[in-house]
């Protein structure tokens, strides 16, 4: 059902948001060249099509929906009605999307740790050329140099032996943010260190996956742009940091 430019505005406004304190700061990219982010727990690959203003509004959008997903709901332990309510919030600003389908992955632990995993997966919904630059963010979150990146990445996306994060590639779609996204979530037998590089090893793991590919109608974003802004305060900066690709 289509909603006023008032009914959006008032949803934005009422939004009950989760307020993790993270003191990241948030990096600068260059225009017209690709680019990576974490947002709380998710990571976004920006192909270098798409203006920096989009990609702030994909970053804040996507983290809005988080966080009012995890007042909400438990991220870790109730993933249905999490990704459901992160789909309203996300429908209500703009976004485009069909419903989160999240199917098991029974062979997960035959690739012997999650990044693998992921490339596998992401390999059925991604051009060659976004293939190559989500692999190069992931990557990227391998070295040193991103160990911030990680850290905030970790801290949202996890809790103990359970994880619910989303990870995709961001282009521009006749000027409007097109998002490929894929979503996961896994339990394991044993403390999760490492979101991303996991190592299955001989734990036991349920793996769960699904994907899409949503739009930002920027017509009707524009409209609620600075309420989403205003909502999300300092943690459109403390739950944002450039990733160095």
């Amino acid at each position: 059902m289509a909603r006023t430019v008032a009914e959006r505005l008032a949803f934005v406004k009422d939004l009950q948001t989760e307020t993790p304190a993270h003191p990241v700061l948030r990096a600068a990219a260059a225009a017209d060249q690709p680019s990576a982010a974490v947002a709380a727990g998710s990571s976004v690959s920006f192909v270098g099509d798409l203006p920096l203003g989009m990609r702030a509004d994909v970053l804040n959008s996507t983290l809005l929906a988080q966080l009012a997903s995890n007042k909400k709901y438990d991220r870790q332990k109730e993933t249905a009605q999490w990704y459901d309510y992160y789909k309203t919030v996300l429908e209500t600003v703009g976004w485009v999307a069909e419903g989160f389908g999240l199917g098991a992955q029974s062979d997960a632990k035959s690739y012997g740790s999650v990044d693998k995993l992921l490339l596998k997966l992401a390999a059925t919904f991604l051009t060659a050329p976004e293939f190559d630059l989500f692999q190069t963010m992931i990557d990227s979150l391998k070295e040193d140099k991103n160990s911030d990146q990680v850290k905030l990445f970790d801290s949202q996306s996890k809790s103990f032996n359970d994880a619910n994060f989303q990870l995709g590639v961001a282009s521009n779609a006749q000027g409007n943010a097109q998002f490929k996204i894929g979503v996961y979530t896994y339990s394991a037998s044993e403390n999760i260190d490492r979101v991303l590089f996991y190592t299955f090893g001989n734990q036991s793991v349920s793996f769960y996956a699904g994907s899409q590919t949503m739009v930002l109608n920027d017509g009707v974003y524009g409209q609620v742009r600075q309420a989403v802004l205003d909502k999300l305060g300092s943690n459109a900066v403390n739950l944002v940091d450039s990733i160095d690709i």
